[in-house]
């Protein structure tokens, strides 16, 4: 009896599907290596952008936007491309190939290269012109521009760790202050009547000077001129002009705020203050309150049987910081949400100028439940009834749900 045998097809679909498998293998590793070098040649364009619009702030002959990216276009893409094709310029299937691994090894060696030779240099770059791409065709508030600038603060922590900025935060206790040599303490007499302290001093307005008595008040956060005074020294009080509630040794009151030019306080003169008109703060013995916004200026040392005051100026080295006076006649808010991408804050905070002078030199800041602060970029000049803005940026480590609590404040204004 003959039995009929058959064909054993099993090993042939086996080497079939192991062929199979191997060129999806392939196929799917090419495409990987294709999206890298595409990711390298975009990266690899972002930091030689950043680096060419540095060139700018150092050389009034920097490269223009045009040539930035005619320069971008030549080393990310063009080079590559043309050593692709000198390689294999004699076969088009190796070229084309070619062009999927080329440019990530160009574009990588040239991110590594700027990493290690000039990391400084570029840190610095992808600090202040990360998201300059999309700041050419946007404001600061966009989301896509605080992801992009967190990319590049995050990219040159890595690249420059000792280029991280330090986090500020409220100091546990106050420093020691700084007291001047004893040459410029100034000792004034005053008259120590009952409880109160009063002393003469000289006010200044657009109209003229005026020499009169006022009380040493402690409690008192501003000091007050009344609408008499103020007539006479020809500082106009506006209808709208902004109120605050401030304390008094008698109690909380409500008042309009204006600008003085100055006041003359022994041989001291202090220039750009803000007072209160406040008409219920004089009697028969004063004309109104030496407030907080004055006395703050000085150290002050009481010596109530020999009738006299001393007080020691506080050290300064610039013009001096308004940012005590200013803070009533501002409105401070953020334009757009506060929002924290990759561990970054970049917001821009708004102040407005409710007062009647220009303010210079107008630097806010964000000041955190946890007591650190972030400073913005300063403001150069807001004229009354204008708006400034300012940006904000720096790391800010937020946990996923956890409630973001914070206050915003003047570190810095000037008249």
């Amino acid at each position: 009896m003959l039995l009929a045998s058959r064909p054993v097809h099993a090993p042939r679909q086996s080497s079939q599907r192991a062929s199979g498998l191997r060129v999806v293998a392939s196929g799917f590793g090419w495409f990987l290596l294709v999206l890298a070098s595409l990711a390298g040649t975009i990266v690899a364009a972002w930091v030689l952008l950043s680096l060419s619009r540095t060139t700018q702030d150092h050389s009034s002959s920097g490269l223009h936007a045009a040539w930035s990216w005619l320069l971008v276009l030549a080393v990310c893409v063009g080079a590559p491309t043309f050593l692709a094709w000198w390689r294999y310029r004699e076969r088009a299937s190796g070229w084309v190939g070619a062009l999927s691994w080329i440019p990530l090894v160009w574009n990588g060696c040239g991110l590594l290269l700027a990493s290690q030779v000039i990391p400084d240099l570029t840190a610095v770059a992808l600090r202040r012109h990360g998201a300059w791409i999309l700041l050419e065709r946007s404001d600061d508030t966009g989301a896509g521009i605080r992801v992009l600038s967190a990319l590049g603060h995050n990219a040159a922590d890595w690249v420059d760790p000792a280029s991280v900025e330090q986090e500020v935060r409220l100091p546990a206790q106050k420093p020691r202050p700084q007291v001047e040599q004893n040459q410029d303490a100034l000792t004034i007499s005053f008259a120590a009547e009952g409880n109160a302290i009063l002393t003469k001093i000289e006010l200044e307005g657009p109209a003229g000077k005026m020499e009169m008595p006022y009380l040493f008040d402690t409690g008192a956060s501003f000091t007050t001129i009344s609408s008499a005074t103020a007539a006479r020294l020809g500082i106009d009080v506006p209808e709208d002009a902004p109120t605050l509630k401030f304390n008094t040794a008698s109690g909380p009151r409500e008042s309009p705020m204006v600008y003085l030019p100055a006041l003359t306080l022994g041989p001291v003169r202090l220039t750009g203050l803000l007072v209160s008109v406040c008409d219920g703060c004089t009697n028969e013995r004063t004309e109104g309150l030496l407030g907080l916004n004055v006395m703050r200026e000085f150290f002050v040392q009481l010596d109530y049987q020999a009738e006299h005051m001393r007080l020691i100026p506080r050290s300064r080295k610039s013009t001096r910081n308004r940012a005590y006076d200013v803070t009533p006649v501002v409105t401070l808010d953020l334009d757009g949400r506060p929002e924290i991408w990759l561990g970054r804050v970049r917001w821009v905070v708004t102040v407005e100028n409710r007062g009647t002078e220009p303010l210079t030199q107008v630097v806010p800041q964000v000041v955190f439940s946890d007591g650190q602060i972030l400073k913005g970029k300063p403001i150069p000049t807001i004229e009354p009834g204008s708006v400034g803005r300012s940006l904000v940026e720096g790391r800010r480590a937020h946990k996923e749900g956890e409630a973001l609590s914070f206050t915003l404040k003047l570190a810095e204004a000037r008249w």
